[in-house]
């Protein structure tokens, strides 16, 4: 039986990934109880990826869609900011794709993070391997995304964090990234280097030093020679880019860096962040297998 209003709404956005879709919906659906929605958002896919969910919502009836007219001002962020405000439940769990097959244990990361709540007794984002889950009022007015590609994550991790709000757990990965053709893989690393650089320099108060570092970039060895020779080439055009756009202001606790302090300080095991924060890292009320993996990292 379909719940009228799910706890949780695991939010899904998709684009054209036809080839990975339904085997990546059917690891997340085939692990869920009625207390869990799967909410899809297609955002104007060309491919068949409509009628691939429609087959699947046959069978699965906690599989919800919403279908988005293509606008290409709309980016990833504000895709996924739709997706909560649609969402039925009182949780939403984010950065679940349609590339990804998923191992069963959604529910028992859902399990930690409650456990975690209780002690802690705030509101926060929990910040696994390729999983987050929050509030869903939380997010909305403490996010939301903004709306960028590619480091929409970065962005909103780094905005919680200056509130304290922001918390990286250490698991055992258990998702598996599906493989996709090279010509895809390709242009998704392009794509994604640009929008990173654009990114980058729309946050700093100083983009020119930024430009100046990726043009030196060519003779030093920071980065794999291919990253360096994209950089080079790609970064005038996107610091051009960035002066028709609106700058991504950083809070000033997080301005010079601190974030990364912040989020090395703050990772941890389950037992690590429970010990912290004064309550028992016992990992019994899981599953045996699950509590392998929220051991650690290793």
């Amino acid at each position: 039986m379909v719940r009228d209003n799910p706890i949780y709404s695991i939010c899904i956005c998709n684009y054209n990934m036809a080839t990975t879709i339904e085997q990546s919906l059917v690891s997340v659906l085939e692990q869920l109880d009625n207390r869990y929605e799967v909410l899809l958002l297609d955002d104007g896919s060309r491919d068949n990826s409509v009628l691939i969910v429609k087959k699947l919502q046959k069978k699965y009836h906690n599989l919800r869609l919403i279908e988005l007219k293509r606008d290409r001002r709309r980016l990833l962020g504000e895709t996924r900011n739709l997706s909560i405000k649609e969402a039925h439940g009182d949780y939403v769990i984010l950065h679940v794709d349609t590339d990804d097959v998923w191992e069963p244990y959604i529910d028992d990361f859902i399990s930690v993070f409650h456990k975690i709540e209780q002690c802690i007794n705030k509101d926060f984002l929990l910040s696994g391997q390729q999983i987050n889950v929050g509030r869903k009022e939380f997010l909305l007015s403490h996010g939301p995304y903004r709306n960028i590609y590619h480091t929409e994550d970065r962005d909103m991790w780094v905005r919680l964090a200056s509130i304290d709000a922001y918390l990286p757990i250490q698991h055992i990965v258990f998702r598996e990234r599906l493989d996709k053709p090279t010509k895809v893989k390709f242009y998704r690393l392009i794509k994604n280097s640009i929008y990173h650089m654009i990114n980058d320099m729309l946050g700093m108060d100083h983009p020119r030093k930024y430009l100046y570092s990726c043009l030196s970039s060519l003779f030093a060895n920071k980065f794999d020679y291919k990253v360096n020779i994209l950089r080079f080439i790609a970064v005038i055009p996107c610091y051009l880019t960035t002066k028709f756009m609106d700058p991504f202001p950083v809070p000033d606790n997080m301005k010079n860096g601190e974030f990364f302090p912040y989020r090395e300080k703050a990772n941890g095991t389950f037992s690590d962040i429970m010990e912290r924060n004064g309550g028992n890292g016992d990992l019994s009320f899981l599953r045996p297998e699950a509590q392998k993996i929220f051991l650690g990292d290793k």
